[in-house]
């Protein structure tokens, strides 16, 4: 029964791991790439906020790639016991990334320009289009929102407030997030500015705590971890 309560814990959030963590790789993204918001966006109490997210700035301007091994730990409100994932992230401005899983169960989703792969366990590798593929496309679309720089539509997605010396609180404003996200806690590390930390709370209460380690900005990354799912085949 513990194997099946497991196994039933990891496919309730394995059927949406990849899209939730698109998700957050989209507020990752303008924090990594593209943190500028119109000044006007801002009130004059929120100086503070703005000088950090200037920081930031200043540090994304010169990533062109990003890749870390993180940690993840799913708390659901419907079960007595979090479930815990180790996995991988790529990102290479401006259109690739890899999202892989490697415990408990492997899995992957890779973006390439207009093409993508998802990667299982189970069945065959399947590759799609966006062009053909309309879930994909709407997540692909936020994708390329996020590192294209709308920053007057992204101010309108969501609120921000710095909180202690290096967190970041994100609210959603626009609906069609807020009615699966509730907030996100993005701490950083104080010197590098990079993403430390990131807990997102959902909706329905279920906890989502990704904790990024082993950090290497733009360093070369080899062409096989977006264009197949065994990057050492």
């Amino acid at each position: 029964m513990v194997k099946y309560c497991l196994r039933q814990e990891i496919s309730r959030y394995g059927k949406t791991s990849v899209e939730n963590s698109i998700l957050l790789f989209f507020l990752l993204s303008i924090l990594l790439f593209s943190v500028s918001i119109p000044v006007c966006a801002w009130s004059s109490q929120q100086d503070d906020l703005q000088s950090f997210l200037e920081k930031i700035q200043k540090k994304a301007n010169l990533t062109r790639s990003f890749s870390a091994d993180f940690s993840q730990e799913k708390i659901l409100t419907l079960f007595a016991r979090p479930v815990h994932f180790k996995g991988k992230l790529y990102i290479v401005r401006p259109d690739r990334l890899r999202w892989e899983f490697i415990s408990p169960v492997p899995s992957a989703l890779i973006f390439r320009g207009e093409e993508g792969l998802k990667c299982g366990d189970g069945p065959a590798p399947r590759h799609f289009s966006l062009s053909e593929d309309p879930v994909m496309k709407v997540v692909a679309g936020q994708l390329w929102l996020w590192l294209g720089g709308d920053y007057m539509k992204m101010a309108k997605m969501f609120t921000l407030k710095k909180t202690g010396n290096s967190t970041l609180q994100v609210t959603p404003v626009d609906k069609n997030i807020a009615d699966f996200i509730s907030s996100v806690s993005i701490v950083f590390d104080e010197k590098s500015l990079q993403p430390r930390k990131v807990e997102i709370t959902e909706a329905g209460g279920d906890l989502t705590r990704i904790v990024f380690y082993a950090t290497v900005i733009n360093s070369r990354l080899d062409e096989k971890l977006f264009s197949q799912c065994d990057a050492d085949g």
